[in-house]
């Protein structure tokens, strides 16, 4: 087996489907489907089966998967030290990035720093903080970029806080929110939490939730059309935007704050592509 053939066993095992895995690759469906009989036939053994919920691997099959999988990871890990071994920056650098970093803030930080290294590729994975931190515990991202406070036994920085807000398209008071409309969207629990415990401490009644969206980003927009209140980070506010907001602070009168951090792991930094943004990011948060 080659290469492409590990890849092959890869994408089936994720797709558990042989038309999508073959659209993923780039295939037609017979070339795909010609690849893995001659995969039996050189191992003389039996690779999958249809099942109810697509096609699922033998015992055989799912061994060579597992095979597959270590071979790309050493393949992957052989490459990463031999680029590291010149004079310049290259690879490709895997993140896991929260989603609002990722939609408004990471395509300015990639294009600078791509500027200056044009021979770094990037993988994004993008999600809920939670699956990012597993992501870069089991080594799948070299760096995570999460927001809230979370568990990490490893190294890591803070590189941005930002102002939890209520935002409206019209000035309101903030002791009207309990009979206001309010704008709910799917976030991350620790970010829920956050509001729900200034909430508990400002009122005795729950929030007049009207409607629920997918993200932060509709639920602004939900806000700037007045169609309620929405309780959002800061960061989804851009200079275009006309909203009123009022910045929500705790009982001493402080910023509640939202806090944005990057994680690692320090045996990581030994590859070049790495400590570059590492180095980079820091310096560019700390910029004024």
């Amino acid at each position: 087996m080659e290469k492409k053939d590990w890849i092959i066993l890869q994408t089936v095992q994720e797709e558990k489907n042989i038309t999508k895995a073959a659209d993923r690759l780039f295939m037609s469906q017979p070339t795909l489907t010609y690849r893995l009989q001659q995969i039996e036939k050189e191992y003389d053994i039996k690779l999958l089966y249809r099942g109810r919920r697509g096609v699922e691997f033998t015992q055989q099959g799912e061994f060579l998967v597992k095979y597959a999988d270590k071979m790309l990871t050493q393949l992957r890990d052989m490459e990463e030290e031999l680029w590291n071994l010149g004079d310049n920056v290259r690879g490709t650098l895997r993140l896991s990035v929260a989603r609002a970093i990722a939609l408004y803030q990471l395509p300015k930080i990639l294009r600078l720093f791509s500027e200056q290294h044009p021979k770094v590729d990037f993988n994004i994975n993008t999600g809920l903080n939670l699956d990012l931190i597993q992501s870069i515990y089991k080594q799948d991202s070299h760096i995570g970029i999460v927001r809230g406070n979370h568990h990490w036994p490893y190294e890591k920085k803070i590189i941005t806080e930002e102002n939890i807000c209520v935002i409206s398209n019209k000035e309101i008071d903030i002791k009207d929110l309990p009979t206001m409309r309010r704008i709910c969207y799917n976030t991350d629990p620790a970010l829920n939490m956050v509001i729900d415990n200034w909430w508990k401490d400002n009122f005795s009644t729950p929030p007049l939730v009207t409607m629920n969206v997918d993200n932060m980003e509709i639920a602004k927009r939900m806000a700037s059309n007045d169609l309620g209140y929405s309780i959002v980070p800061s960061i989804i506010l851009e200079d275009h935007d006309k909203l009123f907001r009022i910045n929500l602070t705790n009982d001493k009168g402080e910023y509640i704050k939202w806090t944005t951090w990057i994680l690692y792991r320090k045996e990581f930094l030994s590859l070049s592509m790495v400590k570059e943004f590492v180095d980079f990011i820091t310096n560019y948060f700390d910029e004024p």
